[in-house]
């Protein structure tokens, strides 16, 4: 077993982040430093008034003006460290092996969507799909018949689009602008540069992707269409309306291909399938 995955990405998930709790690890970190940056200098100050209070009534005691000076410092450091390591991360390499940089903006990511949405996640032992908790989300045209529709021209024009990569290489935090010739970059990478060359414009991260609700409609597994997202707890790819297929940036070691059923391809959970808005 790989601990926390820094160092050496998951390989079958394609992702460093999302396993063995990783991303709730630095989560926990990010805000311990967000309360010491808020609360110690707040401390240290008032610690610094009442002793300055103190100097005043016996200004002679040399040792107290040191003091102050300490807790002076110590407050500024309290304050300036979470800004300093934000742009440490910010300025580490980022290479397929070692990914911190990635794992901790991610993990930022994910506590935001999370405090907006209220979500809470279930496992996929009790129920598959997160999102079939409100069907008043889906569209009314879902067919609730069980087969897959086979979308609209773009739609259908997507995914032959995204089938011509199928067999190019997968590289994490990759960026590929949607046009020949392609460069290797990760599943949200990958399906950000298919809907680019479409003129869509996706977010770059899985989380972001997800949390941007006005680009999508969450649709019914029973009315899939060429051209939809299925997003995974941290990984994303193209529905291609034939069943449950579906062509993705998988991963390191197989990169992009076709697997014939989405609900089975990840031991990722499922959050819901999206038809981007302009497609359907």
């Amino acid at each position: 077993m790989k601990y926390f995955q820094i160092l050496s990405c998951n390989e079958t998930l394609g992702s460093c982040c999302s396993d063995y709790g990783m991303v709730s690890i630095l989560d926990i970190i990010r805000q311990a430093l967000e309360l010491i940056q808020l609360i110690v200098p707040i401390i240290l100050i008032v610690a610094l008034v009442i002793q300055f209070t103190q100097m005043m009534v016996n200004p002679e005691n040399k040792k107290s003006m040191k003091s102050l000076t300490n807790k002076f410092v110590a407050a500024i450091l309290c304050f300036v460290l979470p800004i300093i390591i934000n742009a440490t991360m910010a300025l580490l390499p980022q290479t397929e092996d070692f990914q911190l940089s990635s794992c901790w903006k991610l993990a930022k990511l994910t506590k935001e969507y999370n405090d907006a949405q209220k979500t809470t996640y279930i496992p996929t032992s009790q129920q598959k799909y997160s999102f079939l908790t409100n069907p008043d989300d889906y569209d009314e045209g879902s067919s609730g018949d069980g087969e897959s529709g086979t979308g609209s021209a773009l739609g259908q024009s997507i995914v032959q689009y995204a089938k011509s990569f199928v067999g190019q290489s997968y590289v994490y935090g990759g960026y590929w602008n949607g046009e020949l010739p392609y460069t290797g970059t990760d599943c949200s990478g990958f399906v950000q540069g298919v809907f680019k060359h479409y003129g869509i414009s996706l977010a770059r991260d899985t989380y972001s992707q997800w949390g941007d609700t006005g680009s999508y409609t969450l649709v019914s597994p029973n009315d899939i269409q060429a051209g939809d997202l299925v997003m995974y707890d941290g990984h994303v790819g193209i529905l291609t309306g034939n069943g449950n297929e579906m062509v993705h940036a998988q991963s390191t070691a197989t990169g992009i291909v076709i697997s014939p059923d989405y609900t089975t391809c990840s031991s990722k959970q499922i959050l819901g399938i999206m038809r981007i808005h302009g497609v359907s």
